[in-house]
């Protein structure tokens, strides 16, 4: 009587599955430590405007939407920058101040 041969397949030579999506995390992962490494250092230090004090600078004071209809909106966009060097809390509702023309 001859006995039946099981065939099972073979592993390439060896080798943990795991291995090839293990190297290429581990690549993916040094290129992103690089890439921040080179580009996080692009920055400028910041020396502030004002010692002892937060300081807020706006980019503009002033916006005019020139002729407006009653009740329409508008939106008006500051960008503020605190040019202290302590940190700066904006509290409550900002002051806005809306002046009709003729």
């Amino acid at each position: 009587m001859s006995k039946a041969q099981k065939t099972e397949p073979s592993k390439a030579q060896g080798r943990p599955t795991w291995l090839i999506p293990a190297i290429i995390v581990g690549i993916a992962v040094i290129v992103l430590a690089v890439v921040a490494a080179i580009t996080g250092n692009r920055r400028e230090p910041f020396e502030p405007e004002v010692a002892g004090a937060p300081r807020a600078e706006f980019d503009q004071t002033r916006i005019d939407h020139g002729s407006m209809s009653f009740n329409q909106q508008a939106e008006s966009v500051f960008r503020v920058r605190n040019v202290g060097d302590q940190p700066l809390t904006i509290q409550g509702e900002p002051r806005v101040e809306l002046v009709q023309g003729c």
